[in-house]
């Protein structure tokens, strides 16, 4: 249910039961950012962005690789599971066995845990079934968008690709620099987002404007439109922008003010999603808090909802979830990483179901299970189309699958 911001983190939880929730292991949210900070897991195609935990003195942190990250990740025992590394980190602690998820801490079997039970869903909770998938022959796709039309867009690394509904190739625009997400106008125009610059294009691909008169180390990882508004999710500076249709930024929404009750955003890696609600409001994921908040247009939080957690209800890893879309109803469905899993939520942030589980993502899995890079860096995302279908962008397997509602039983 929605919920004004604490204070301050949660108290840690620390459980050896498994049938209780644990927050990634029993680290408290204050920890877990640390550790994030010191060494998350990035995105190899895109700069990386540095973070530091809100609420300490502690400066941003060089960008780590991923070795870096997985020797943090292995030595801290209990904070195995940040960044979607619990299954690898449990494999290679149990010995490389692939089908041995449980992982014994050397710091006292409360931090054991064992995550096979949750790539598995329960079939009653799927709401949603595969009708068709194709490929999106990007290589990395990063991210896609929807038009009112149904016409599919996806970008990343070599450009943009256009896809009637039903994920016919119909125009290709070749980029020398990835795109990492995309907004359409309804005049047609293409905003694509890149590190440092949005590049806004016409229906067929001819640049029309650059807009680059932003802060240094700008990542723009999400766009919503509004009529006369221009909302840009910053990952690399963990603000979002707001700009006026020509591009000019008029402001920012979401940096750490505690007078005004707003503690910042917690973006440790490249992960970091907006979207304009029905009721008016814009929310944001807060992806290192492990929740989804409202903000006005004019910068006011109002309020937020989700908790970090291997159980459905939650977030799980070191910062999910890493995208969402709304539905006209004003309910969520949203995706994460690490444990790959795409969930709908209503508008309140209450649990109501699956569109996919982590068994619908073989790829994702068998990375994680053989430690591979691919395991580490990679998003899942969606969009909702206009006739009520969810588009989930599959980043390992580069392919869009295409999800219609389940048809209910009387």
């Amino acid at each position: 249910m929605s919920e004004n911001l604490p204070a301050s983190p949660p108290a840690p939880v620390h459980s050896g039961d498994a049938g209780k929730e644990m927050n990634d292991g029993g680290v408290s949210g204050q920890d877990a950012r640390a550790s994030v900070a010191r060494a998350f897991c990035p995105d190899p195609s895109l700069p990386q962005t540095a973070a530091s935990p809100i609420g300490s003195d502690m400066p941003p942190s060089p960008a780590a690789g991923r070795r870096s990250f997985l020797r943090a990740a292995m030595w801290g025992g209990g904070i195995a599971g940040l960044g979607g590394l619990a299954g690898l980190a449990a494999r290679r602690l149990a010995g490389g066995n692939a089908t041995n998820t449980a992982a014994k801490s050397a710091l006292g079997p409360e931090f054991t845990y064992d995550v096979a039970r949750f790539q598995t869903s329960d079939p009653a909770l799927l709401r949603y079934e595969e009708s068709a998938r194709f490929p999106v022959n990007l290589t990395p796709p990063r991210n896609l968008a929807v038009a009112a039309d149904g016409t599919i867009f996806v970008c990343g690394t070599g450009g943009i690709r256009k896809f009637s509904s039903t994920g016919k190739p119909a125009l290709t625009i070749a980029l020398d620099q990835p795109v990492v997400s995309l907004a359409l106008r309804p005049n047609g125009e293409i905003l694509a987002g890149q590190a440092g610059k949005i590049t806004v294009m016409d229906a067929a691909g001819a640049v029309v404007a650059v807009w680059s008169d932003f802060s240094a180390g700008m990542l723009p990882t999400s766009i919503a439109l509004t009529k006369d508004w221009i909302f840009v999710a910053d990952a690399g500076n963990r603000v979002v922008l707001k700009l006026d249709a020509s591009g000019k930024q008029t402001g920012n929404i979401g940096a750490r003010d505690p007078a005004r009750n707003i503690r910042g955003f917690v973006v440790p890696s490249p992960y970091f999603c907006v979207r304009m609600a029905p009721d008016g409001l814009l929310r944001v994921a807060n992806p290192g808090e492990h929740q989804i908040e409202a903000y006005t247009l004019n910068g006011d939080f109002e309020m937020a909802w989700g908790k970090g957690s291997f159980a459905l209800a939650g977030f799980c890893g070191c910062c999910n979830p890493v995208s969402f879309d709304i539905f006209p109803d004003g309910s969520f469905v949203t995706c994460e990483k690490g444990l790959p899993r795409v969930k709908l939520y209503n508008s309140s942030g209450e649990f109501t179901g699956l569109v996919a589980g982590p068994e619908a993502f073989p790829e994702y899995l068998q990375a994680a299970n053989a430690g591979t890079p691919d395991s580490l860096g990679s998003g899942i995302y969606s969009v909702i189309d206009p006739s009520g279908r969810v588009l989930v962008l599959d980043v390992i397997g580069g392919t869009v699958r295409i999800m219609q509602p389940k048809e209910r039983k009387p």
